[in-house]
């Protein structure tokens, strides 16, 4: 790999006429871009990030929600050699602020200028050679150079690859350093005192390679999220994804995603426990209301377990498992489950349709360390580490709790303001601060 920017591309090139992103536009309708067409977006965008100054280094904050638009910024910043920060557009501003000016971060992505104004506050005292980067135009976002319309770019980018930019942009691809900034990975909850874990480009091109191996993903796989990519596994998983060469759903927002979901057609979904939990108890109420034999019998006595326990196998399926999948659009096999564990009742439920439950988990200094595999999982588990890592519990015996350890090649390289709450041994084991037990490989995170 000789650096970053200049291994995704090639790669791209060679999906050229696969299908890159399947999008829901503002009538409702399924739009999907080969990697082709999504790719001369995100060249437009980096031309024009090239000529508004920003180098190779340069942190671009990315506090906007998720939606296609923060993808190809994405893109687009690494393709000029910047350092992407994703952080969570849901945190407090002073904690937000924090986290920015920590990175040193000099491009700020918003959603809109209501969204600007809310993290200026009420004094608007914000350093003045920031730059900020609307995803969606408003009549109240500032004219001044340092203020940018994510569509402006775009139509900018466009002029300047005519007048023959791409080539400067190509010499910019190709001298970017192997070992420059790449990525700055949080917490996601941030807490009071967030501190970014930061990769260079050779271990992000190397992390996300592993990564989307051990994803097993098939040729025609298209992953959606439903979690802001500012939670970095979010992030990982989609970027992963499309390193591979396969299909990622999207849509303006999370929530346009999220009511377009049977019309996407997903069959790998990225979700927290809260997603899955609402829609089956919707189900359940929906089923109560509609079933007189089972209000007749005891209504939602014993869960939602015993609820389908009471009927026929081939009545639970057209009760509830098949309204389930068609939420989804009925072609999704696989949910990855971050951030939490569900409740027994959902668990039973789901192991009785054709849906595979896989957990993942990791921490922002390793990126994602551990992912179940279809045909390779255990009830409760965050699966076996993902090649490439390797993960013990300090001190503990087989089968005894413990904090959890993690080696790799990939880990961070430091935090960006020289202090965390993070170790890593003399013998290159991060300590997580995560308790945990090891059972045939498998790992089971511990309740703090």
């Amino acid at each position: 790999m000789h650096n970053f920017p200049t291994h995704f591309w090639r790669k791209f090139q060679d999906y050229k006429d696969l299908t890159a992103l399947a999008t829901v536009d503002e009538r409702g309708k399924v739009v999907e871009e080969t990697y082709w067409e999504w790719t001369r977006r995100v060249q437009r965008l980096a031309i024009a990030l090239m000529d508004a100054g920003f180098e190779p280094g340069t942190r671009m904050g990315m506090v906007a929600p998720s939606g296609r638009e923060w993808i190809d910024l994405a893109f687009a910043t690494w393709l000029v050699g910047g350092c992407l920060v994703p952080i969570r557009p849901d945190r407090q501003r002073s904690t937000t602020l924090r986290a920015l000016a920590r990175t040193g971060a000099e491009w700020i992505v918003v959603r809109d200028a209501d969204e600007w104004e809310y993290l200026r506050g009420k004094n608007g005292k914000l350093p003045p050679h920031l730059h900020w980067i609307a995803l969606e135009d408003s009549a109240d976002w500032p004219e001044a150079s340092r203020f940018h319309s994510l569509e402006g770019l775009d139509g900018h980018g466009r002029s300047l690859a005519v007048r023959g930019r791409v080539d400067d942009l190509a010499e910019v691809i190709y001298g970017v350093d192997r070992d420059q900034p790449t990525l700055v990975l949080f917490d996601a909850k941030l807490g009071d005192d967030p501190h970014g874990a930061f990769f260079t480009g050779e271990s992000v091109g190397e992390m996300l390679e592993l990564l989307g191996d051990d994803l097993q993903l098939r040729d025609h796989d298209r992953l959606a999220t439903t979690l802001e990519y500012g939670v970095f596994s979010s992030w990982l998983l989609t970027a992963a994804t499309l390193l591979q060469g396969c299909q990622v759903a999207t849509a303006s927002s999370k929530g346009v995603l999220r009511a377009n979901l049977n019309k996407l057609l997903p069959t790998r979904l990225v979700c927290g426990p809260a997603f899955l939990d609402d829609r089956a108890n919707r189900l359940r109420d929906e089923i109560e209301e509609s079933t007189e034999v089972l209000q007749a019998d005891g209504g939602a006595a014993g869960g939602l377990t015993g609820l389908l326990g009471r009927v026929s196998k081939e009545a639970a399926r057209r009760l509830f498992f098949d309204p389930l999948s068609r939420q989804f659009g009925g072609k999704l096999d696989t949910v990855y489950l971050i951030g939490g564990s569900l409740s027994d009742e959902v668990t039973d439920v789901i192991d009785r349709t054709d849906l595979t439950l896989l957990g993942v988990w990791g921490t922002p200094e390793c990126g994602i360390s551990h992912i179940e595999r279809p045909g390779a999982r255990r009830r409760g588990s965050v699966g076996r580490p993902v090649q490439g890592y390797a993960c013990k519990i300090d001190g503990a015996k087989r089968g005894e709790p413990g904090e959890i350890l993690i080696r790799s090649e990939v880990l961070f390289e430091g935090y960006w303001d020289g202090d965390g709450p993070r170790t890593v041994d003399a013998k290159g084991w991060l300590h997580t601060g995560t308790r945990g037990r090891i059972e045939s490989g498998y790992l089971y995170l511990l309740p703090d």
